[in-house]
C-alpha cells in the first residue's frame, strides 16, 4: 500500500464483475478507496465483501452510463458518500452485437456506441469539476486492440472503442491537469469471452479458455497507472502486453 494514495478515491464503473472488480480491489491494496458504479448494487455484494476483508473503505453507486442524469447522480452520490473524486476508470462495455454488420439490429449497433464510447463522456463530463479540484485527477478508459486493428464481427465494438481512443487524446489536450490514459487489457476470461466463444466469429472466439489472461492482470496495470499518473504516457492507447510498459511497472513495484 502506497501511503501517498490514502484517502484518494477512485470511482469505477462496471465494477460488479470481471476487470472492472478486480481494478477496484488492486486500487484498494493501493490505498484507494474505492466506489464501485453498477447498474444493480446488488450485483456487487461479493466485490463489497472482498473489499471489507482487505479492510478498504468502499461505496457502491447506481449507475446507468447509458443515462446522462444517471451518471451525474452517480458522481454527485459519491461525492456525497466519499467527499472528494480523483480518478475515475471507464470500464463498463458491451460487446454486443456481434456478426456480419447487415445482420445486426440497429438499435443494438447503436446502443453499443452509447455504452462504450457516449457513456465514457457522460461519465468523463459529469466528473471533471471534481477531478480538477483534485489537483491530481485521472481518467483511465478501458480500450481495446480492436480499436485499432478491425475484427469480423465487430463493426460496433471496434468503432465504439475507435472513438473512445480518440476521445482519450482529446481529453488529454483539452484538459492537461486531468491526466488521461487509455488502457487495452488483452484478452481476458471475464464474461465477454464467454460471448465471443459463443458467436464462433473471428479469431479471438478460437482462442481455449486457459489460454486467456485473468482479469487481476489488467487490475495491475489499472492500479498502477491510476497511483503513479506518469506524465509521458498521458493520451496514449497503451497495452498490457507492451514488453516496455510491463517492466515499468515492476521497477516501481
Amino acid at each position: 500500500m502506497n501511503n501517498k494514495d490514502m484517502g484518494r478515491v477512485a470511482l469505477v464503473t462496471g465494477a460488479a464483475r470481471g476487470i472492472g472488480a478486480a481494478a477496484v480491489l488492486a486500487l484498494a491494496r493501493r490505498g484507494f478507496r474505492p466506489v464501485l458504479a453498477v447498474r444493480n448494487p446488488d450485483a456487487a455484494r461479493d466485490t463489497m465483501s472482498q473489499l471489507h476483508a482487505l479492510g478498504a473503505t468502499a461505496h457502491v453507486v447506481a449507475c446507468d452510463v447509458s443515462n446522462t442524469a444517471s451518471t451525474q447522480q452517480a458522481v454527485a452520490e459519491t461525492l456525497r458518500l466519499a467527499g472528494r473524486l480523483d480518478v475515475l476508470v471507464n470500464n463498463a462495455g458491451q460487446i454486443d452485437p456481434i456478426g456480419p454488420l447487415a445482420d445486426t439490429d440497429p438499435d443494438t449497433w447503436a446502443r453499443a456506441i452509447d455504452v462504450n464510447l457516449v457513456g465514457c463522456y457522460r461519465m468523463a463530463r459529469a466528473a471533471m469539476a471534481a477531478l480538477l479540484q483534485s489537483g491530481a485527477g485521472c481518467i483511465l478508459n478501458i480500450s481495446t486492440g480492436a480499436a485499432h486493428t478491425p475484427r469480423e464481427g465487430w463493426s460496433a465494438y471496434c468503432s465504439s472503442k475507435a472513438g473512445l481512443a480518440m476521445l482519450t487524446r482529446s481529453l488529454a489536450l483539452e484538459y492537461p491537469q486531468v491526466r488521461t490514459y487509455g488502457l487495452q487489457p488483452g484478452v481476458v476470461d471475464t464474461e465477454m469471452q464467454v460471448a465471443i466463444r459463443a458467436s464462433g466469429i473471428n479469431e479471438i472466439s478460437r482462442i481455449p479458455r486457459d489460454k486467456l489472461a485473468q482479469p487481476e492482470r489488467p487490475a495491475q496495470f489499472i492500479a498502477w497507472l491510476c497511483a503513479t499518473q506518469p506524465q509521458d504516457l498521458v493520451g496514449q492507447d497503451l497495452t498490457v502486453n507492451d514488453s516496455a510498459l510491463i517492466a515499468r511497472m515492476e521497477a516501481s513495484a
